[in-house]
């Protein structure tokens, strides 16, 4: 239910662009996490991050 509250919040600009990330190759919602809207609002990057199953943390330095 919290889920859906969350999305309920998000502009429905923001909702579009999820749905239009969804089916395209990673290089497209990894950018996206980068955006204005994803860095400032931190609604629409905690749903980037639930939708895409990103860790928060980002991923793990490469093993030496």
């Amino acid at each position: 239910m919290a889920a859906l509250m969350q999305e309920e919040s998000l502009p429905a600009n923001l909702q579009k662009r999820i749905e239009e990330l969804r089916g395209k190759e990673s290089s497209y919602w990894e950018d996206e996490m980068f955006s204005p809207e994803a860095l400032t609002n931190l609604s629409y990057r905690s749903e980037l991050e639930r939708v895409f199953n990103l860790d928060p943390l980002g991923p793990l330095p490469p093993a030496l």
